[in-house]
């Protein structure tokens, strides 16, 4: 993808969905994240590509078994795109999907990610409609560009 962390989570979900007979697509161009620290990027798609591994892989269907993620840029802005067939109801506490594990860790990836959305002036949106999770984030790249590209007043 142009950047080696993304490249080492990308490898491992690959590699994780193969083995669990899940369709994994990715078109990414990690150059575009190179205003992100290493441990953000890390997190950010550590989190959300484990999350829809953990959703898809209860699905019995192998026409539904499938995880896509898209990394673009266009127009100063960064987009990240993930989405993920589920079975069953995901219930939501404000804008923030509801976890069905231990409450000691109650949502914690989910923040995570609404956190590291926040810190580079972005942000996250979930959304689910027919059987479909995405969950979304953009992040402004002008403000990325060094000075003498920004534009003058």
């Amino acid at each position: 993808t142009g950047n080696d962390i993304l490249d080492v989570i990308l490898t491992e979900k690959s590699l994780l969905c193969e083995q669990n007979r899940i369709t994994f697509t990715c078109v990414a161009r990690g150059e575009d994240l190179s205003f992100m620290d290493d441990m953000d990027i890390y997190s950010l798609f550590g989190n959300a590509l484990s999350n829809a591994f953990e959703n898809v892989s209860r699905i019995e269907d192998s026409d539904r078994r499938c995880i896509s993620l898209n990394v673009r840029a266009e127009n100063d802005v960064l987009s990240i795109h993930i989405e993920n067939f589920y079975d069953g109801e995901i219930a939501f506490e404000g804008d923030l999907p509801v976890t069905s594990k231990s409450k000691d860790y109650h949502g914690f990836g989910v923040k995570s990610m609404d956190y590291i959305a926040k810190k580079y002036n972005g942000y996250m949106s979930i959304s689910t409609q027919d059987g479909i999770f995405s969950l979304d984030f953009v992040f402004p790249l002008s403000e990325r560009k060094p000075a003498a590209e920004q534009p003058t007043s």
